[in-house]
């Protein structure tokens, strides 16, 4: 069948910052198929900062519907509405909730979403003008959006590969300053991530420590952390373990910082994905979250989590994360040596 040729393409993945990092491969597809074709993406304010970063997109599309007030949200839609309305041919929808799929309504497009049972909000599925065929949930998110990219465009059989369109980034004063102070030579230093989107995908203060104090006698070890709550709980670990931490790092400066790095130890956050992208080998922690559908794809990399009757549960407030609580943490620290030994950093 032949594919329709598409002249203006919306995509709509609004949020999380690492849910946009594994849309960023099927927006490569979009754009490897159309190249003539103008390809907006409709983001949220802080998901815009991060999408800067690539090359290849035509227009960044910022709506705020993490604002305040019902009312709010509804001037957001109708201001989007009222210049964006019938501007394109193709809409498809990362997102799968139900605002998402509002606003690919709205602005009377064709649009694609995900089939029924692969979306968070089922009810989001009558307002497209399309779904795809299922997808395995067991198989990995990027796949699955490549999976709807390739169902939008009539090429269901292609194969693809998962390319990030990253743009030539250079450390900025900040970055290089920080380097040069505490002597951190690329691919000799190993950063352990204390941040998570959710409370359920970080580890205890006191397995921080216990991991970092394992590992500071081999390794250059340097705390990474994202939030201000992040950082009061990146202070107890570099206090008590004689540990330098980051300051606060932009978007370009966070993906250089990880792919300097030999190492990262992080739970299944954006510091993971972005480590993907740059080729920095993981280890990445898993709870409530399956290394399977949202781990590294790196051959590299090593997963590990202790599977539980409640495990990859998707939740993010639990009263008991027993999953991350009953992790033994000398395999994250043997997870450590394995890579470093393996693949001997120069």
């Amino acid at each position: 069948m032949k594919t329709p040729i598409y002249k203006n393409i919306a995509i709509i993945k609004l949020s999380s910052h690492g849910d946009i990092i594994h849309t960023i491969p099927a927006f490569n597809l979009l754009r490897k198929k159309f190249p003539d074709s103008k390809i907006s993406w409709i983001v949220e304010p802080s998901g815009a900062k991060l999408l800067e970063n690539f090359y290849g997109i035509d227009e960044l599309i910022v709506i705020n519907l993490k604002i305040k007030g019902f009312l709010n949200k509804i001037r957001e839609f109708k201001r989007i509405k009222k210049k964006y309305k019938r501007k394109f041919d193709l809409i498809i929808d990362f997102q799968g909730l139900l605002k998402s799929a509002l606003l690919s309504y709205v602005l009377k497009g064709n649009s694609f979403g995900f089939n029924k049972r692969n979306l968070k909000e089922p009810f989001a599925k009558y307002f497209y003008n399309k779904r795809a065929i299922y997808f395995n949930e067991n198989k990995h998110v990027i796949l699955k959006n490549i999976n709807l990219t390739l169902f939008a465009v009539g090429t269901l059989n292609s194969s693809v590969e998962i390319y990030y369109p990253l743009k030539q980034l250079h450390p900025k004063e900040n970055l290089n300053n920080f380097i040069h102070k505490n002597n951190l030579e690329k691919n000799k230093f190993i950063i352990v991530n204390i941040g998570g989107g959710w409370n359920t995908k970080v580890l205890e203060i006191d397995q921080f420590i216990y991991i970092i104090n394992n590992l500071k006698s081999k390794f250059k070890i340097v705390i990474l952390w994202g939030n201000i709550n992040e950082k009061r709980r990146a202070e107890k670990i570099a206090g008590s373990t004689n540990t330098v931490k980051t300051f606060f790092m932009k978007f370009d400066e966070l993906i250089l910082f990880i792919k300097y790095a030999s190492i990262i130890i992080t739970g299944d956050t954006l510091a993971l994905h972005i480590a993907d992208m740059v080729k920095t080998p993981s280890v990445g922690i898993f709870g409530p979250t399956s290394p399977h559908r949202n781990g590294s794809l790196l051959k590299e990399s090593i997963h590990v989590f202790e599977k539980l009757p409640c495990s990859f549960c998707y939740k993010k407030k639990c009263d008991k994360i027993d999953c991350l609580k009953e992790i033994d943490i000398n395999k994250i620290i043997k997870a450590v040596y394995d890579i470093y030994e393996k693949f001997k950093f120069n």
